[in-house]
């Protein structure tokens, strides 16, 4: 008897299908505004937002480091006050920005992505784990922003929680693609395809949590053995995610995709873990 399964991990252009059709509509709040978010570590990010498909968004490290390129962009709200503004930085670059914004707190949570260029796709696990380098190949930072003003030491933050460990959720994208997560610690989750492209698929990545309002949580994730982001809010009140997934389309580097998922979910169990 072999020791093979015929189940084959996907690009992300192929796992776009079946993944969308429960997002909720865009919104066009912005269209015609503009934000300016002061980041933690000093730097600021202006995002002014042409209409409500296209923003400029520019990058001022210093006041002599300044980079600016137009963007194409989708915004939504899963809960009043709160939006998720995501875009690619420019068409052909790598570069995937998310701004979670918490217009009521004046406050933002940036999740910033770097694909890999071909040659950091070609050094192989057991590499990277003897060069002690991260397993997944997505090069991933999350800043935290205040709107308007500069960042003081006063500022609240998106902070990092551990309520959704223990917890085993399971996802409908659509009535094809159905995804089941569990959380196991602060760093790691599992996700198991049940139906859709990688059906029987499943893998532990590393993954971020943040807690965005009571019962509304941040979930980030980078997967390995294809390079992904994944950035989803859960809502447990609507028992609902919204967010996106972004990669290469093939897999080769080059063309990106980036696309919108929402599900609605459903709370297996939940098993108590000491994280002490």
């Amino acid at each position: 008897m072999k020791n093979k399964i015929t189940e084959q991990f996907i690009s992300v252009g192929d796992l776009s299908i079946g993944m969308s059709d429960n997002i909720i509509p865009f919104v066009d709040t912005f269209a015609d505004t503009s934000l300016k978010l002061f980041l933690e570590d000093g730097s600021i990010l202006e995002l002014e937002f042409i209409d409500s498909q296209a923003l400029k968004y520019t990058r001022a490290e210093t006041d002599d480091s300044r980079y600016s390129v137009i963007c194409g962009y989708s915004a939504n709200s899963p809960r009043k006050d709160i939006y998720f503004i995501d875009f690619v930085v420019s068409y052909g670059c790598t570069t995937s920005v998310s701004v979670i914004l918490d217009a009521a707190q004046q406050i933002a949570t940036i999740i910033t992505a770097v694909l890999p260029n071909a040659e950091e796709m070609k050094i192989p696990l057991i590499q990277r784990a003897k060069s002690d380098l991260p397993l997944s190949s997505v090069n991933l930072s999350v800043t935290h922003a205040s709107v308007g003003i500069p960042f003081g030491s006063s500022t609240k933050k998106h902070e990092e929680t551990t309520e959704l460990v223990g917890k085993r959720m399971v996802f409908h994208y659509s009535s094809t693609g159905v995804y089941e997560h569990i959380y196991l610690n602060k760093h790691f989750y599992t996700w198991h395809c049940i139906q859709g492209n990688e059906e029987g698929l499943a893998d532990t990545d590393l993954c971020f949590y943040y807690k965005l309002a009571e019962n509304l949580y941040c979930f980030i994730w980078i997967e390995k053995i294809i390079p992904t982001l994944g950035i989803v809010l859960e809502d447990l009140d609507v028992m609902r995610s919204y967010g996106k997934l972004y990669g290469y389309e093939t897999y080769e580097t080059g063309k990106v995709s980036n696309f919108a998922v929402g599900s609605f979910a459903s709370l297996l169990n939940q098993t108590e873990y000491d994280l002490k």
